[in-house]
């Protein structure tokens, strides 16, 4: 007989690979979850290879919609939460390309790391008489009472991985393959990291963890790792070393390190994000710790810098491809889509995920992870440039 925890992780599998559908779970209310201490059996150890596999495939498709002509001379702004992360200058790089393409003007606000300035963003574009704002890892909550000026000025905002109002503030949140919300694509993304740490250590994962508390990615991240080991009874999260966009730097290289030399039974690692592991030390912290050549390490969506850990055996040693420029093409295509008064639910933007490591989906060298379909040429087809 199947057990309950073998059961949800079939459902696990089905969220995190059928094109669209992904779980939402509470997370933990403390700060470990814990096997038994016994073996994974064959079967599970075959279950957990045969979810890896498939995440090797990925879960990418074209994307689709109405085909429409999209206006020329616009003016928006990007509200970047950051531009000291490779993630966030991809984006950026990502909406000067696009505003190239449409023949709009892009102006990028850098709010480094700081909830006063992301506000000033938006407000500074609602004073530029922006025709658009995108939202770039920024939520609504700390920046809602400039939404509520754009909207009553009649400024559509787009968020990108961004949390809505209760109630909802946001013009559109980028969505993902299959239609999927924000909220379950990020579950999905942190499932699969948990996924290839388990299948690597054949179900006998302890793990430590890297929750980033302060944005609602990092949270939703973090739930799905932990959904994923609950479906492990062989493995546990042994703790997490939690940290906000602040402790980014050294701050952060102390308490990886600090938390893995607490847990000497830890044998995996699993990074919020790149960012802890390129910028922040992460890699060092676990050479620090002796242990660089022991653990299983995780890694987060396949920035240039992470892949090339990837590849040189030090510090990360896989992603979850995920592709910042697709998001960033898809939160213009809802701007394309509202100033044409339609609805930019109406677009399956067809982006997703693929795991990456050493064996499998590396892109060439220096180069960030690149998903396999070419969405810049499918987007151009959709707005009617090609």
């Amino acid at each position: 007989m199947k057990t309950s925890k073998q059961r949800r992780w079939r459902s696990l599998t089905a969220a995190a690979l059928a094109l669209g559908v992904g779980v939402t779970v509470s997370a933990c209310a403390d700060d470990t979850s814990s096997g038994n201490g016994s073996k994974a059996s064959s079967a599970d150890k075959d279950r957990y290879q045969a979810t890896l596999e498939k995440l090797y495939e990925g879960t990418y498709t074209e994307p689709s919609a109405p085909v429409v002509t999209a206006p020329k001379d616009k003016s928006v702004w990007l509200v970047s939460v950051g531009l000291g992360i490779e993630y966030s200058a991809r984006g950026t790089a990502a909406a000067k390309e696009v505003g190239e393409r449409l023949g709009w003007d892009v102006h990028v606000f850098d709010a480094k790391f700081d909830p006063n300035q992301m506000l000033t963003g938006v407000q500074q574009a609602i004073v530029a008489k922006a025709d658009g704002i995108v939202l770039s890892a920024i939520d609504c909550a700390t920046v809602k009472n400039g939404i509520q000026q754009a909207t009553d000025a009649g400024i559509p905002v787009i968020g990108i991985e961004s949390k809505d109002c209760d109630p909802g503030l946001l013009t559109h949140v980028v969505t993902y393959v299959g239609h999927q919300s924000f909220p379950d694509a990020t579950l999905a993304f942190g499932e699969a990291q948990a996924a290839w740490v388990i299948a690597k250590t054949e179900g006998a994962a302890k793990t430590v963890i890297n929750t980033a508390t302060d944005t609602e990615t990092g949270r939703l991240e973090g739930e799905g790792i932990r959904k994923a080991f609950e479906d492990c009874p062989t493995c546990s999260v042994v703790d997490d070393a939690t940290w906000v966009g602040t402790d980014l730097g050294p701050a952060l290289q102390e308490k990886i390190q600090q938390t893995l030399i607490k847990h000497p039974d830890a044998n995996s690692f699993i990074p919020a994000l790149d960012a802890p592991m390129t910028q922040s030390g992460g890699a060092n912290a676990i050479q620090a710790t002796g242990r660089g050549d022991k653990l299983v390490v995780g890694g987060g969506e396949g920035s240039s810098a992470g892949i090339e850990q990837i590849r040189n055996g030090v510090g990360m040693q896989m992603c979850v491809g995920q592709s910042v420029e697709w998001e960033t093409y898809s939160a213009f295509d809802a701007l394309v889509r509202l100033y044409l008064d339609r609805d930019p639910a109406e677009t399956d933007t067809g982006n997703g995920l693929q795991v990456c490591d050493k064996d499998h989906n590396l892109p060439p060298e220096g180069e960030a992870f690149t998903p396999p379909i070419d969405f810049a040429a499918a987007y151009d087809g959709l707005w009617g440039l090609s």
